[in-house]
């Protein structure tokens, strides 16, 4: 009996070919204001390219300033059978606390969601926010 090779996939999305070319990023890119001034999340966020890599920099609500998360490598992710990044995947470790970002851009809007669990002994409950950015 002879065995074939085949590629796993799970659901038609899964069904793509390979590619040569990197996602295109510059529409992540860039200065990202959120939209709701007294936010308790991210006040901005900076994605940056930096040798091909998507770099995603938070800014943390915090009086009188915010609080420079510091920068992170993020997955970027197509949009359909696009090569346009049109999402995100980025993860902090900060001190006990675990913070996974998914987001998403589209019409100028950035969507970022976040969830935050601490693991830190506290007992503080964990959290979902979903927010929006401007440039």
């Amino acid at each position: 009996m002879t065995q074939t090779t085949q590629e796993a996939y799970y659901m038609r999305a899964d069904q793509r070919s390979s590619i040569k070319e990197p996602l295109d990023i510059s529409s992540l890119v860039g200065n990202w204001i959120n939209t709701k001034p007294d936010t308790d999340y991210f006040v901005r966020v900076v994605m940056s390219e930096q040798n091909g890599r998507l770099m995603f920099q938070g800014y943390g609500a915090n009086e009188p300033d915010p609080t420079d998360w510091g920068e992170v490598e993020a997955q970027p992710y197509g949009v359909g059978s696009s090569l346009i990044a049109g999402g995100l995947h980025a993860f902090y470790n900060l001190d006990g606390i675990e913070t996974h970002l998914v987001a998403n851009q589209k019409l100028g809007i950035l969507v970022i969601q976040s969830y935050t669990r601490y693991v830190d002994g506290s007992g503080r409950a964990s959290h979902f926010a979903r927010e929006f950015f401007h440039r």
